[in-house]
């Protein structure tokens, strides 16, 4: 039995309703795709170093591999883009923003933490200081693609303007 409500029907006791949302172009798939495309290279390198490294300190082959991890979950936050995946994905690019500056801090003048190769380490130096833009980047992608924002940008566009009674 179909009924009609709003413009969707309903079958068999279930809602169906119809993503009428527009997919992502332009800047949005440009954003989704370096955070995959780093956070690939990252864990890449983190398992490369892990399987092949000789007895050198395992520390930052372990960041290096968590920072990787973090990048494709927030990646597969940033391309998913529901309630529940924004929020994880400000948790990881948060993360992601304060790795490097913390890490990049407590190496300066630690030749131990700050040499071996890990996109944390000197401040992201090792990957052409990508962890600190790339980040950046993601939050202001996640602020300005938020849709409650939208929606109130939307709503004040379509409200008439009332003069002011004085």
């Amino acid at each position: 039995m179909a009924t009609e409500t709003g413009g969707t029907a309903s079958t068999q006791g279930e809602d169906q309703v119809a993503d009428t949302r527009r997919p992502s172009l332009g800047l949005g798939r440009l954003v989704m795709a370096a955070f995959w495309v780093f956070g690939a290279w990252v864990t890449t390198n983190a398992v490369v170093d892990l399987v092949h490294g000789g007895p050198g300190a395992l520390g930052p082959v372990l960041v290096a591999l968590f920072a990787g991890i973090v990048y494709l979950v927030a990646a597969l936050a940033l391309t998913h883009n529901g309630r529940r995946m924004r929020r994880i994905g400000w948790v990881c690019v948060a993360v992601e923003t304060v790795g490097p500056l913390l890490v990049g801090l407590m190496g300066v003048g630690i030749p131990q933490v700050s040499d071996p190769r890990t996109p944390w380490g000197a401040f992201g130096a090792d990957y052409w200081y990508i962890p600190l833009v790339l980040p950046v980047v993601g939050l202001v992608w996640l602020w300005w693609s938020n849709p409650r924002r939208i929606v109130e940008l939307a709503e004040q566009v379509e409200r008439p303007r009332h003069p002011r009674h004085g």
